[in-house]
């Protein structure tokens, strides 16, 4: 007995140094993995599918964009807001290429035709949006003047029309042109690589329409699997009428978003799009002044990501062995000697 309580101490000191690790392993680890996260953190990619009455966008890259319209009205240039005379329209059924920088605007009410105006881009509206184009263009950073790079920009005009309707097929050439599709039995479809929003904000009515708003969508952001090419989904969101939404990357500015749109018949009211945009945050802009921001964060990829989860055992594994090893260097253990030990 009296051995018993003499040993005890000694024991208690064996079982003290597991204890502390263990205890010290649970609170360091959920730091080292959210350190391990925030290191690894990659881009987002965001997916946007959304049914809208307008996409208002403007064309990046450097090469042109070419869609196909048929039964489509088309006028050249911008109408004198001091002239009482409207625009010729003429038929058309053709291609349609829209240059880089070029603003594009699609509007669509319930089952009516699709409404499509290009036009050429400030170059000021570029300036004060933060430098839209400055992570796209290295030329307009530092080497090129900005009268430099609007000639380089301009090498491809701002809209060009094939029109295939008359004979022989003629071409045009233009900084402003307005398109009236009539959708019949043929859907109307195409891409666009641009940054700007989905949806619109403006809820004030002008002369001559309603305000076209987003009706309704679905936000899914995915994020890259560690070790993998693969992804994974991370957070979701349900977009409301008007909603307009936009992709920004790490400085603050739009992302690219590269967009497939369709428009049917009656079948379906409206423009479908489909974009997908690597960013850092979506904001989603609500009508009295709302901004909803949505960016995941280390524990939304921890609580989503397979192998991470997987690693959380190993890791833990690996900080108590180290803090073990810490331990005994910092306070080893007494060896009593044989003296001490008789007595």
């Amino acid at each position: 007995m009296i051995a018993a309580i003499m040993t005890s101490p000694a024991r208690a000191r064996n079982l003290g140094r597991p204890v502390i690790g263990l205890i010290l392993t649970l609170v360091l680890l959920p730091g080292v993995v959210y350190v391990l996260a925030e290191s690894l953190r990659k881009p987002s990619t965001f997916h946007i599918a959304a049914d809208t009455e307008v996409l208002e966008m403007v064309t990046t890259g450097v090469s042109a964009t070419r869609w196909y319209i048929q039964q489509a009205d088309a006028m050249l240039g911008a109408a004198d807001p001091l002239s009482q005379q409207p625009l010729d329209s003429f038929p058309f059924s053709g291609l349609v290429e829209i240059g880089p920088r070029s603003n594009v605007r699609m509007v669509r009410y319930g089952n009516g035709p699709l409404q499509i105006t290009l036009q050429e881009h400030e170059s000021s509206a570029l300036e004060s949006s933060g430098s839209l184009f400055n992570a796209h263009d290295g030329t307009l950073q530092g080497e090129a003047t900005q009268e430099e790079a609007k000639e380089l920009t301009r090498a491809i005009p701002v809209v060009t029309l094939e029109n295939l309707s008359s004979q022989p097929t003629t071409w045009h050439w233009e900084d402003t042109a307005s398109l009236n599709v009539h959708i019949e039995e043929l859907p109307v479809s195409g891409s666009l690589l641009a940054v700007g929003a989905i949806g619109s904000e403006t809820y004030a009515a002008s002369v001559g329409e309603p305000p076209p708003v987003l009706r309704a969508g679905r936000v899914i952001v995915m994020e890259k699997r560690l070790l993998s090419d693969l992804r994974y989904p991370v957070m979701e969101l349900d977009l409301q009428l008007g909603d307009e939404v936009y992709v920004m990357d790490a400085n603050g500015n739009p992302a690219d978003t590269a967009c497939v749109f369709s428009v049917v018949g009656q079948q379906g009211p409206g423009i479908e799009v489909a974009c997908h945009a690597t960013g850092k945050t979506l904001q989603v802009s609500r009508f009295g002044g709302h901004v909803v921001r949505m960016e995941p964060g280390p524990w939304d990829m921890i609580l989503a990501e397979p192998t991470l989860q997987a690693m959380i055992p190993l890791l833990f594994s690996l900080i108590y062995l180290l803090l073990q090893w810490l331990m005994r260097l910092i306070f080893p253990r007494r060896i009593k000697s044989p003296d001490t030990m008789k007595e």
